[in-house]
């Protein structure tokens, strides 16, 4: 293998993860999650018409349409995506001229699409375009090829199309994956990576519900949960059925549908992973206590939401899930 393959593998299985103490984001100032011309076109344009088949009064069915939509690989938001790894590789050879030799095999959208992701993300840190580009930007391309992307998309469009109440409702998530956080905590490695993933949250009947935005599914979360009281030290563990062996943690929650949490880069994603601020990089989370995950299996019914409450699928969902985060 190439040491530009390896670069470029190193940094896919980041793939919504950060590893800089630095906070500071790419240069880029654009609204992350703002309902533009783009995304009002693609979502009355493409998303509307496929609700009319959904009952308006099922939200949640509506909502996962949603979801799968945005990840369809005919009316998608990534069906203009480019590998991950073709941006590492052109961000290197673009330094000596050589970046169309990456080119080879794009359409001429992609090729653009390379050519502006590259100019206006990856400057100050390559990874930063899993991050920086807005809700517009993803839509817009139709390039998205990680959890960030998706989770911004539906955001925008969910509140294009008024399918949730109120700002309140409709939260931008970020987690981070708990063997990970333990690990770096023991060692107290700045520099370790955390891998995580974002998706969102909202509120129906008083009761909030996690939607996997990569996957088009659902995860109830326990009855009385408060997303405001997502703070250090204690853990807020989750599960999806997309990911049955994977437990993430609650890091940062949104106070409302136009915050992105300040995760537009990685540095401010791993300082996010470490304290739950993008500009604090220190560990303010306490170890999860894997041990104690089976008491909560399943207690979605509660009526507290605990910092040590599992958000856990039915063991039918799971089985049949795959098991890959990315």
């Amino acid at each position: 293998m190439t040491k530009i393959a390896v670069f470029a593998a190193a940094l896919l299985l980041v793939g919504c993860v950060s590893t800089s103490r630095n906070g500071n984001p790419s240069a880029q100032e654009e609204p992350l999650l703002a309902v533009t011309g783009n995304v009002e076109q693609y979502a009355t344009g493409t998303v509307q018409p496929l609700l009319a088949a959904v009952p308006s009064q099922n939200t949640l069915a509506r909502l996962l349409l949603v979801s799968r939509t945005l990840t369809d690989p005919h009316d998608g938001v990534s069906i203009n995506r480019i590998p991950p790894s073709k941006f590492m590789t052109y961000n290197i050879l673009s330094k000596v001229g050589l970046g169309t030799l990456s080119m080879i095999g794009l359409s001429p959208v992609q090729k653009e699409t390379l050519r502006r992701w590259q100019r206006n993300y990856m400057q100050a840190d390559p990874a930063d375009v899993f991050f920086a580009p807005s809700a517009d930007e993803v839509i817009r391309t139709r390039g998205a090829f990680g959890c960030t992307h998706y989770a911004r998309a539906f955001i925008a469009v969910v509140k294009a199309l008024g399918l949730v109440r109120g700002p309140q409702d409709l939260r931008y998530v970020i987690s981070s994956k708990a063997n990970d956080y333990n690990q770096a905590l023991a060692d107290h490695d700045f520099r370790a990576t955390i891998n995580g993933h974002q998706f969102v949250i909202i509120r129906i009947d008083s009761r909030w519900i996690a939607i996997n935005t990569s996957r088009g599914e659902s995860t109830p979360l326990p009855a009385g949960f408060d997303p405001d009281s997502c703070l250090p030290p204690h853990n807020i563990p989750i599960r999806f059925p997309a990911y049955p062996d994977v437990v993430f943690l609650l890091r940062k929650i949104g106070t409302d549908w136009d915050d992105g949490c300040g995760d537009g880069s990685r540095a401010a994603l791993m300082n996010i992973s470490r304290s739950g601020a993008p500009d604090n990089p220190d560990f303010q989370w306490e170890p999860f206590a894997f041990e104690k995950l089976d008491a909560f299996h399943n207690d979605t019914n509660s009526t507290t939401a605990g910092c040590q409450q599992a958000v856990v699928p039915d063991a039918d969902s799971r089985a049949s899930a795959t098991a890959s985060v990315w």
